[in-house]
Order: C-alpha cells, then structure tokens, then sequence
C-alpha cells in the first residue's frame, strides 16, 4: 500500500460511522478525564484499552488514541481554572495560566491553551506522515540484533530522563523485563516464575497490570488525599462572558502561529526521544517562548504566550513519540507502552508489516490526533462551566465508582477473577513505587519490550552468534547507551559530592 493510497484510505476510515462515533466517544472520555484533577493520560489509555478486545482495528484504534489525544486539553482546563493540573504535562500551564484567571481573563487562557493543543497536535501529526517514507527506508536496517540493542536503549533513556531517580529507574526497568518472562518459555516450553498456577501459564495479562500500576495507584492516592478533587474553585463567568474571551484566546493562538509553529517543532522532536515525554517538552517550549519573547519581564504575571507555548508543545510531543513506537515497536513513554499494548490485542504488528501492509491505520492514528483534538476544543469551548464542576466531587464518592469500573475491565478480558487479583496487586506496587520514587513508566516498558528483547536476542544469537553486538548499527547503539549512562551517572556522583562539600 503507498502512502498516497494509505492517507485516503484512512482518512475515509476515521470520518465513517464505523469509526467517528467511537473517535468521538474517546475524545469525550479523554477531555472529561484530563478535567479531573489526579487522573492522567495513562488512567484514560488504561481504562479505554479494556474495550478493545471486541472492536475492530480501525475502531479501536481511533477509540483509544482519541482518549488519549484530548486529555491535556482538559487538563490546562484545570491548571488554568483550579491551578491544579489534570495531569504533568501541564504543570507549565501553572506559570500563566492561573495569573490570567487572577486578572479576569480565564476564557482568554483557556481558548489559547485549546487552540494550541489543536494546532501542536496537527502539527505532530503531519510530521508523522512525512516521516512514513523515511521510516520505510530506515526500519529496513533493524534486524533482531538492532532491534534487541535499541530496546536497551530505550529503557535507558526512560530511567534517565525521568523525573525518578535513576538507579532506582533502572530497577523498575529490570523488574519489567523478569516479569515478563512468568510463564511458558516460547522457545523450551519450560515453565518459568509460575509457582505452579495455571493462571501464570500463559504470563502476566498486559491489561490488568497496566490498570494497576495507573488506575488503581491512582485512586489509592485520590482516596488517600481525600477532600474534593480542586481545592481551588474559582467564581464562574457568564456563558456570554466565557464564550468571548474564548474565542479571543482563539484568536490569539493563531495570531501568535509561528511561536506555535517553533514550540511544536520543539514538542515533536523531544517526542521523538524515548524518556522525554510531554512536561520537559512543555517547560523547554516556556523558556523558549520567554527567551524570545518581546515582553519577558510580563511572564508569570499573565502573558498569553506562556500558555500557548507549553500547551502547543506537549501535545505536538505524539506526533514524535508515535513514530517510534510504530517504526520500532519501542515505546518511548508509559502512553505509547499501552498503546502498543493495544495494537497488539487488535491484531496489529509494528514495524515494516504495519509501515508497508498498514498504512491506512498510521493515517487513522494521525487524522484521531487531529479529529479527536478538534472535537475536545470544540466542545471544551461550550464545557467549560459545567465540566469544572466535576471537580467538587469528593474522593470518597468518587473513588468507589471509578474502582468498579476498574475491576469490571480487569476482568471482562479473560473473565478471570485472577486478573481481578493482579490488578490489585499491582495496584498496591505502583502506589508503592509512586511514594518510594520508583518508575512505573520504566517497569510498564521493560513488561512490554520484555518478550520483544527475549525473542530477538534468541533470534540474533541463532542469525548471528554472541558477537551480534560488534556489528555496526548495534556497536553504535551500545556505544550511546554506555556513554549516555556514564555520563549521568558521572554527573549524578559529582552533584552529591558537592552536595556533601556544602556547610
């Protein structure tokens, strides 16, 4: 299939009534789940990816990406109204946003921040269709030798560059790669990690640690805080009032096209690094944004490009993060893990098949960033009261609710209670590692990448022999890697000595 072929075909798909509605009905879970402070991108991904196992790739695909493209946009919703942020990546939004809403002009914050969403993901978008062609060529080059080192390499920039401590990230890493191996060993059929159940025959099911380790820490931690899920609630404007500034802000974002245009170019190249993610993102685009702006000193008292900037750039980080996800099949954030997880229950396989035979689902992926974003700024636009309400609920009412919906998808996938019990265990590790400062980004992507690594280091050892690594593409992967780590391990070691030299 050409890519020509592939982005008509897609396009088709993803405006049918066989997709539409459920690129919709995601963009609207995504938008009201980014409202509720506490509750982030990887809580909508998880809670959506429990629906896939009865949809079709083109459905399902739009489904889950939907609910997962529209969550910033409700969570600058927050950071703007309430100062709390719906999720990370729109802790930037903290610097503007709420000084806007000080000065009367929330609607004005909230329409700039929605339209730079919008036009940072589009802009991640397309930069993921130009980049098919070059992606055909490249993925070529990666055989399991590359394939097995590049996963390495991936682990080690997420411990690295995540905002947990290192060694401990590393750890969490580790702990993902064993824990994929419980179970039938697919190459000596010799049980492993099983303890003897036939529940861990067939290993550890993606969804129900991915519901754990998100969705169930999430509301241990909800539950734990207690009171309602704002603590800032500010006085609602008029609908007439709110709409205007709206669009003004609207009208901003677009008149400030080019800083939107060089803070999502920022956006999508972080993105395309494996451990950045959305919040360096966002903050790199507001000093940039600052630095260049013609009115610094009006930063953090108020400025409309200090909204626009990290809003455009956060989103734009897709754009990039999905291209190696689907060239490579190696995520490069918690987001992109479960959504290879998803394609992996629709039946889908990264890499040349899918940048060859499928095509027509990138396009489906690149038109639900741009869809789905449409649609959460055209209804964030007339929610914008009655969605902020969401937000005096308390916790305690709250929490139950949710966790019932947990379990249910916990167990509709294999209707195993078993699978009920391992969300909550899981649950309970990733509220552990989350006080303790472990990753849960880095263990969800060792547990994806774990049969990946298993199968392509037993089949570069077959091909190649124990010597696979001193060929060229993989010595050069192993070289970064080693020097990557050295590296910030050298500074990690110089900043705790001259933390001990300090009086």
């Amino acid at each position: 299939m050409t890519v020509i072929e592939g982005m008509i075909s897609g396009f088709y798909q993803s405006i049918s009534l066989a997709v539409l509605p459920y690129l919709a009905v995601g963009s609207l879970f995504g938008l009201i789940i980014g409202v509720i402070p506490g509750l982030s991108g990887h809580f909508a991904m998880a809670m959506a990816v429990t629906f896939l196992y009865t949809m079709e790739p083109g459905p399902g695909i739009a489904f889950l990406l939907g609910a997962h493209a529209t969550v910033a946009q409700g969570g600058g919703l927050t950071a703007i109204l309430f100062s709390t942020p719906g999720t990370g990546q729109n802790a930037a939004t903290l610097l503007d946003g709420p000084p806007m809403r000080d000065k009367g002009e929330a609607g004005v914050a909230v329409g700039a921040a929605m339209a730079a969403c919008f036009l940072g993901a589009t802009f991640g978008a397309v930069v993921l269709g130009l980049l098919i062609p070059v992606l055909r060529e490249v993925v070529l080059f990666f055989g399991p030798p590359e394939v097995f080192v590049l996963a390495f390499l991936a682990l080690t920039f997420v411990a690295i560059l995540g905002k947990e401590d290192l060694t401990r990230s590393l750890i969490a890493a580790m702990l993902g790669l064993l824990l994929a191996m419980i179970g039938v060993d697919n190459v000596t059929n010799a049980q492993r990690f099983t303890m003897g159940s036939d529940n861990l025959a067939d290993g550890l099911s993606l969804v129900p640690v991915i519901l754990g380790l998100f969705a169930v820490a999430e509301m241990i931690e909800l539950f734990k805080r207690g009171g309602a899920l704002a603590r800032y609630t500010p006085k609602s404007l008029s609908a007439g009032d709110t709409q205007r500034q709206i669009f003004k802000g609207i009208g901003l974002a677009f008149k400030n096209w080019w800083l939107v245009m060089r803070c999502s170019a920022i956006g999508t190249t972080m993105g395309l690094i494996p451990g950045l993610g959305s919040a360096p993102a966002a903050f790199v685009a507001y000093g940039h944004a600052k630095q260049t702006s013609k009115d610094k000193e009006s930063f953090g008292k108020g400025n409309v490009e200090g909204v626009i900037a990290p809003e455009a750039s956060n989103d734009a980080v897709e754009g990039g993060a999905l291209a190696s996800t689907i060239a490579f099949g190696i995520p490069g954030s918690s987001s992109m893990a479960i959504l290879l997880s998803g394609l992996f229950i629709l039946g889908l396989e990264t890499g040349p098949r899918m940048l060859n035979n499928n095509v027509d689902i990138i396009f489906i992926m690149i038109f639900t960033i741009i869809i789905g974003n449409l649609i959460g700024t055209i209804v964030g636009m007339w929610l914008v009261n009655p969605l902020s309400r969401a937000t005096s609920i308390t916790a305690e009412f709250m929490v139950p609710a949710l966790l019932a919906v947990i379990v249910t998808g916990a167990y509709a996938g294999s209707a195993s209670v078993f699978d009920i019990g391992v969300a909550l265990f899981f649950g309970v590790l990733g509220y552990l590692m989350k006080i303790l400062n472990y990753s849960r980004a880095a263990m969800l992507i060792g547990f994806v990448l774990g049969f990946a690594v298993e199968k392509n280091l037993y089949l570069a050892l077959l091909l190649d022999g124990p010597f696979f690594v001193f060929q060229p593409i993989p010595m050069a992967l192993a070289a970064i890697t080693i020097v990557f780590l050295a590296v910030n391990i050298w500074s990690m070691m110089r900043e705790r000595k001259n933390r001990r030299a300090q009086p």
